[in-house]
């Protein structure tokens, strides 16, 4: 078993963290131990910094996390060149950049960053990814479900076609003068660093607005809301994430847009329990069925019966398992089992002549317990 702690409680996000809230945490955590600012022991802060830059380097790869998600750290071991993560498998440098801005050239410099500077330009302006929760029905969830959502989110500045500028015309960078890279110099723990890194004031473009366009004040982008069209597959269960690429906030400057994320919720239905694809439903039978055994149709959560047999002799709250009868298993061909709990109806009002049937077989049972003794004549009068 992994000695390694769990890289979610690594970061402190859940399992439904969207890669957003992943870098939030990461830039949090990652600015706490360097080691121009922490107070503890420059070890021990070298030693957390490697820790959560590891569960970073996994939960930020789609691929990582859906193999760590499913195998744990055995799923991502071997994803690393030597079987354990070194800082040669840190692959990130360029969303270093853009936690950190210029910080993200000690990095560079410490664990040898590589990659053009275009390259890391473009990440640094990504769009923001977004997060929406949906609820949805266990029917929905058994059947599938096709929903329309409502995004606001930034969109580009019709006025300027997203350049910021009146017009959409550009001047160079003052600050830059249109190279696009500014020179910064670093003192750290480690010695004094000579970097070039992305313009703030152009964000690596090159570029700035000559006049500013009015409707969104320079900055190339307008609220909008979006309407969004998601399917939910059949087997959904809460937590399952969807993926919606690009239908995040724009990026800057012709910069990728970022994705949205999407996060199942299942209503809970009071006639049906769950647990993943396994689904759990009580059934009334009457005594005559279970003393003497029967067939019955047991209801399906899709609307539809299948029958059961109930052997003589079944007992109250005794189980019984319908295979492939459950919720469908998420992108995969099946279906979960269905778990039937037998209740017992009892009658709430009975003829005399059930009675009389009932006391008769009591008294055959050798059962003598007094509520059975009711007067005859009031069997006679109720007939």
């Amino acid at each position: 078993m992994s000695s390694k702690r769990d890289y979610y409680e690594v970061l402190g996000v859940t399992k439904t963290a969207t890669p957003d809230e992943i870098k939030k945490a990461y830039r949090k955590l990652a600015r706490q131990y360097h080691p121009d600012v922490t107070q503890e022991d420059p070890k021990v802060a070298e030693e957390k910094f490697k820790e959560v830059s590891e569960a970073y380097e996994v939960l930020a790869d789609e691929k990582k996390r859906q193999l760590y998600d499913q195998y744990g750290h055995a799923g991502v071991d071997s994803q690393f060149q030597n079987g354990n993560f070194t800082w040669n498998d840190f692959s990130h440098y360029g969303d270093i950049r853009d936690i950190f801005g210029d910080f993200g050239s000690i990095f560079d410099a410490i664990f040898g960053g590589g990659g053009s500077s275009s390259s890391r330009r473009q990440q640094s302006q990504a769009g923001r990814d977004m997060r929406m929760d949906i609820e949805i029905s266990l029917e929905e969830a058994y059947s599938g479900v096709k929903r329309k959502i409502s995004v606001p989110k930034f969109e580009a500045c019709t006025s300027c076609n997203g350049t910021g500028s009146k017009g959409g015309k550009q001047v160079n960078c003052p600050d830059c003068k249109g190279t696009g890279q500014a020179r910064v110099v670093q003192n750290s723990g480690f010695g004094q660093f000579v970097s070039v890194v992305p313009c703030r004031k152009c964000r690596g473009t090159g570029r700035a607005p000559g006049s500013e366009c009015e409707d969104c004040d320079g900055n190339g982008r307008t609220q909008h809301t979006a309407h969004i069209e998601i399917e939910i597959a059949p087997g959904a269960d809460t937590g399952t994430r969807l993926r919606v690429p690009g239908a995040g906030e724009m990026g800057h400057s012709g910069a990728r847009n970022g994705d949205l994320y999407v996060i199942v919720h299942v209503r809970e239905d009071p006639a049906w329990g769950r647990n993943g694809a396994d689904l759990y439903k009580d059934v009334e039978i009457s005594f005559a069925e279970a003393a003497l055994g029967s067939e019955i149709e047991v209801p399906t959560l899709g609307g539809g019966k299948v029958s059961m047999s109930v052997p003589a002799g079944t007992q109250p709250d005794q189980t019984f398992r319908l295979r492939g009868s459950g919720m469908p298993i998420m992108n995969y061909n099946g279906k979960g089992d269905l778990y039937v709990r037998i209740k017992l109806k009892v009658p709430q009002r009975l003829s005399a002549e059930q009675k009389d049937l009932l006391v008769k077989f009591a008294e055959l049972d050798g059962d003598k317990s007094q509520f059975l003794k009711f007067p005859k004549k009031d069997r006679k009068r109720k007939r």
